[in-house]
């Protein structure tokens, strides 16, 4: 009779720990719960936050640029032609005074020589502001004036290439390419001291693809990172905008690579 006691309480004590682990574990289960639904509501809150940042830029950069718009044609209406007729005017004033008096004349031709230099500044600043190529001839033909720019004024040889050539490629991400090609190519005018520098543009079955190559000193992408330099940041707010993909290979003394994938269904743009 004994052992039959001592079974007896043997399973009772098994029984109520099995219970015991039971309760235990539906309650881990109830606490792990409520733990769960704040982690899935802090993640939706971040997602909304995001898409609302990155609608929000990409307001922000379309407001900015209509306002370079604006400002480049009133530059090019405005003071531009404005410098054109007083170059003009100078001259005919130059030549009437010329047979009185040559050396006011040749003074007068220099003044005239300065005005037409300012006036090729302020092409080249409207050029900048809104590339008129980009309208009126496309994404390729805008990009190879820039390149073509660039070298001409920034001592650096700058070759432009492309593969598969996109056709009828949205505005918005025209635009938003351009910038970054200009972004780029300034970051290497002012800080690579690179001599020659490569942009490739080509088309894949599923988007467009940039890259921007230079021989430059180069830098480490993390330290950039860091201190949040403008032009990186920049180029990467642009590429986000367009759901794109952005990689950055750099390292001191051995140059910089630059690749940007944009998605696009080609069937949308090219009825």
């Amino acid at each position: 009779m004994a052992p039959k006691l001592e079974q007896t309480k043997i399973g009772t004590v098994k029984r109520n720990t099995r219970s015991s682990r039971s309760l235990k574990s539906a309650r881990a289960a109830e606490n792990e719960k409520p733990l769960q639904d704040v982690i899935a509501r802090i993640a939706l809150e971040r997602h909304r936050a995001e898409s609302a940042l990155q609608s929000l830029t990409g307001k922000l950069l379309q407001a900015q640029e209509e306002e370079r718009k604006r400002i480049a044609r009133e530059l090019h209406d405005g003071l531009n032609q404005r410098l054109a007729m007083l170059a003009v005017e100078l001259g005919m004033l130059a030549r009437q005074v010329r047979e009185k008096d040559n050396e006011l004349s040749e003074s007068i031709m220099k003044v005239r020589q300065r005005i037409e230099e300012l006036s090729d500044d302020v092409r080249l600043l409207t050029h900048q502001l809104h590339p008129a190529a980009l309208e009126h001839l496309g994404l390729v033909s805008a990009l190879r004036g820039h390149c073509a720019e660039t070298s001409k004024h920034d001592q650096i040889d700058v070759a432009f290439t492309v593969g598969h050539e996109p056709r009828q490629i949205p505005g918005d991400v025209a635009i938003c390419l351009y910038r970054i090609v200009q972004e780029a190519l300034g970051n290497i005018v002012k800080h690579s001291g690179a001599r020659e520098a490569k942009v490739h543009l080509t088309r894949d079955p599923d988007g467009i693809r940039l890259s921007i190559v230079d021989t430059g000193s180069g830098f480490l992408p993390a330290e950039v990172r860091r201190r949040n330099g403008l032009g990186l940041v920049s180029i990467k707010e642009r590429v986000q905008i367009m759901s794109g993909k952005l990689t950055v290979q750099s390292a001191p003394k051995e140059g910089t690579r630059i690749e940007v994938h944009v998605p696009i269904t080609w069937k949308e743009h090219l009825k």
